[in-house]
């Protein structure tokens, strides 16, 4: 169910506002590309520095040293040498334009964790070879689905988390990649765990479920999510930090989403918007006292444009 995401100061926009993709099962996840897939893909992303993999978990071949178009290999020569930009997963179809063959991979490595751990690259095939088109850094499409547009092209639907002192966040997100990389990625619902804060109070939420069905019967799948959510009060020393929240009460609530076709996102149906509503301010008065625990006195950033 979960994914990372950047600063957490940006849940006071995560319903509605733009995102730059909780230890539970991720509600979708990407595949995995095969070996030589994964050596055509790396061939156009970093030719001539493939090399294989010395973890012995994976057997997909890595780029090393870093990119010159990633943070480390622009910033750290020298650590870019020892780093590697490791392949993950791998989604095809028409990202930009009906009947264009692409794909997007999404990479792990030469990032830091202000720039999402990795990113995500476009390809496109030409005269029967990939070839690279644009990286887009910190958009993570690990666990990622396509959906597909009545025009013939597709979006990734995907879902994300992120981890920091104050909070953990897990968000579905809309990957747009005709727009530029700036503007591809629109956050669609999120929710919160404030508990390794470590305060007097918290409050934490998961996304359970993810169904995409057509509620309003406009030809287009729209998204229902389950969401779980407790909060609870730990006045003892240590706060929330690794409470016992097995006797808290428990809100199970399911979320409708609307598939919006003239700006390729989703909203709150008329029914789920006052519920899209409550949560997003639960979990905004939630994150403020969680700045509060770990840095008194600290006030929430304003969320990113």
């Amino acid at each position: 169910m979960p994914s990372r995401i950047k600063t957490l100061s940006l849940l006071a926009s995560l319903v509605f506002g733009p995102s730059l993709c909780l230890a539970q099962s991720l509600v979708w996840q990407s595949p995995p590309p095969s070996p030589p897939e994964a050596t055509a893909l790396l061939t156009a992303v970093c030719p001539g520095s493939i090399q294989p993999d010395h973890n012995p978990s994976t057997s997909l071949p890595v780029c090393k040293p870093c990119p010159k178009y990633t943070t480390v290999g622009q910033m750290q020569p020298g650590m870019a040498i020892h780093e590697s930009f490791r392949l993950r997963t791998v989604i095809y179809g028409s990202f930009t334009a009906p009947g264009a063959e692409e794909a997007v991979a999404s990479f792990e490595g030469c990032e830091s964790h202000a720039t999402g751990f990795g990113g995500s690259i476009l390809l496109r095939k030409l005269h029967g070879s990939w070839a690279m088109v644009d990286y887009t850094l910190a958009l993570i499409t690990s666990a990622c689905q396509p959906y597909h547009l009545k025009t013939g092209r597709e979006l990734l639907l995907c879902e994300g988390e992120d981890h920091h002192m104050d909070a953990a966040v897990e968000w579905i997100y809309v990957c747009d990649f005709s727009r530029q990389p700036t503007a591809r990625s629109r956050s669609v619902f999120g929710v919160l765990d404030t508990r390794v804060a470590c305060g007097p109070s918290a409050v934490w939420g998961s996304i359970d479920k993810a169904e995409l069905r057509d509620l309003n019967g406009d030809g287009m799948p729209d998204l229902t999510l389950e969401i779980s959510m407790g909060q609870g009060t730990f006045p003892n020393p240590g706060g929330s930090c690794n409470p016992d929240t097995s006797h808290a009460p428990v809100e199970r609530q399911k979320l409708d989403l609307l598939f919006q076709q003239d700006t390729n996102t989703f909203l709150p149906a008329p029914g789920g918007k006052t519920l899209a509503d409550r949560l997003q301010a639960l979990f905004k008065e939630a994150q403020e006292k969680a700045l509060k625990a770990v840095s008194p006195g600290s006030n929430p950033s304003p969320p990113p444009q």
